[in-house]
């Protein structure tokens, strides 16, 4: 970077042409980088020697890169600004070579239908379980907050509400519960903040705030009808580098200290990795690169068995086949959105209405992809055409009364199973690729004694549906936060 006065000696004697080229230089390159405004090329001259150029913000409808694209909503327009944001802050600040990578098991021995990870929190640090959820932005835990005379203590009772609580010794001992005012690097958000008030308002930040010392509350709700309630706060993590092994800090991350009892959940909070600013993926992205990857392996190994997440670049991914890539989008706050456009089940193209695949705000519809849900849920119409397929060729197999414990509708007895006669599923996206799971990642074994069902669901919006965890195991997964693809290729994941 040159000083000004350095460059004022540099331009002592220079005739205005020369200072107009050295100015129209440096026009160029604002032209040709990654920020936000645009240079006019046709500049104005007044009799002082000086010019005035005209500034185009690169949303303008009058940057002519826009007049062919359809308007985009404002979601979208902040999303990509951040991601130019981040590409931007690679070069002034470059990243590390290397990454983290967590230790990842299936949570079958629990009784659970997610995914879990293994990370320290907190100073000092604790080991937690947490859910894998790509369903969602805020990373939270099981917290307890004891603090007697703070504001936060008088009016959380209020918006909790009938909720169990922590701090009141509420919640089964099969779970950890962070001790946050024990973390002497523990600090609460204060609700009158703007970081509050703007930056984690995609998380769900709420806006009440009783006093200025408040902290920032949040009330989450998910798929399955729970609720989780509690406050953010900003804490150190720990996870070992994908090189060394060696435990590294990542500071200043915002986690959520859920203080009411989350019914259901058998691990000790949640691991979200949907893509909202400062989110557990903005932070990672921020340090190591736009890239995480994963590889779900067989849902019913016993917890000895691991794999790992990858937050960085994957070396293990170079020993794999070429990875298919499908382009997603972010339609809603934690959500990965997919562009499907069809199904076909032995190689034939379903009848499904073309609307169900198409994403409204508003009707619902679109495909998302959700590591944090345990089956495949599809659309209405999606779903009654394909469980007409595999009712008709599984019909030579003893049908099974339904189990209203099971929300499958077909099972059957399975002993003498010829896989070779069961049509195989096929997902079939806009750019041309296409997804074809093992059949056995949905027509799994429910009981030990032969009896397997058509794992899909049919969803309760009608027209929206999602890819779960089971139809992704034994493959690996890459999400490319700047090119917004995933990618994936069958895998071992050893």
């Amino acid at each position: 970077m040159v000083s000004s006065q350095k460059f004022w000696q540099m331009m002592k004697g220079k005739t205005p042409s020369s200072f107009l080229f050295i100015f129209s230089l440096l026009s160029i390159i604002v032209i040709n980088g990654d920020g936000s405004l645009f240079v006019n090329s046709n500049p104005d001259h007044d009799d002082e020697g000086s010019m005035t150029l005209e500034l185009i913000h690169r949303d303008s409808p009058k940057w002519h890169g826009n007049h062919q694209k359809p308007p985009k909503s404002q979601r979208q327009l902040i999303i990509e600004r951040h991601l130019r944001d981040i590409n931007r802050q690679e070069v002034i600040y470059p990243l590390r070579r290397d990454g983290i990578k967590l230790k990842m098991e299936s949570g079958s021995d629990l009784g659970t239908g997610e995914y879990l990870v293994e990370i320290k929190i907190g100073t000092p640090p604790k080991k937690y379980t947490l859910v894998l959820d790509t369903g969602s932005d805020l990373t939270w835990i099981n917290c307890r907050y004891d603090c007697k005379d703070c504001q936060h203590a008088r009016y959380r009772d209020e918006f909790y509400g009938e909720q169990d609580k922590f701090y009141r010794g509420d919640g089964g001992k099969g779970v950890d519960v962070f001790q946050a005012h024990r973390s002497s690097s523990f600090k609460p958000v204060p609700c009158d903040s703007k970081q509050c008030r703007n930056g984690l308002r995609e998380m769900g930040s709420m806006t009440v705030c009783p006093t200025p010392s408040s902290h920032c509350m949040y009330n989450i709700s998910y798929l399955g009808g729970q609720l989780a309630l509690g406050f953010f706060g900003e804490e150190i993590l720990r996870a070992p580098l994908t090189t060394t092994g060696r435990t590294l800090k990542l500071q200043h991350m915002v986690i959520g200290c859920t203080e009411t009892v989350v019914k259901g959940l058998k691990a000790d909070g949640v691991l979200a990795l949907g893509f909202a600013v400062s989110s557990w993926a903005d932070k990672t992205a921020r340090n190591f690169g736009p890239k995480f990857s994963y590889c779900l392996m067989n849902f019913d190994n016993h917890m000895n068995v691991t794999s790992y997440i990858t937050f960085g670049a994957n070396k293990k991914a170079a020993w794999h086949p070429p990875l298919t890539r499908i382009n997603f989008f972010l339609p809603s706050s934690g959500h990965y959105g997919v562009d499907v456009v069809g199904i076909s089940v032995g190689g034939k193209v379903l009848d499904i209405p073309s609307h169900i695949w198409r994403y409204d705000n508003v009707t619902g519809g679109g495909t998302v992809f959700d590591s944090g849900t345990s089956n495949s849920w599809l659309a209405g119409p999606a779903y009654d055409a394909v469980m007409a397929e595999y009712r008709k060729a599984l019909s030579k197999y003893e049908r099974l009364k339904r189990d209203p414990r099971l929300p499958f509708e077909f099972c059957f007895k399975s002993t003498g199973l010829d896989w070779s006669s069961v049509p195989k599923f096929t997902f079939h996206f806009a750019n041309g690729a296409v997804f074809e799971p093992p059949l056995w990642n949905f027509i799994p074994e429910v009981v030990n004694t032969g009896e397997r069902c058509v794992a899909f669901v049919k969803s309760n919006t009608y027209v929206g549906s999602l890819i779960g965890n089971i139809m992704q195991q034994n493959f690996l997964w890459e999400f490319n936060l700047e090119e917004q693809t995933i990618g994936f290729t069958p895998s071992s994941c050893v």
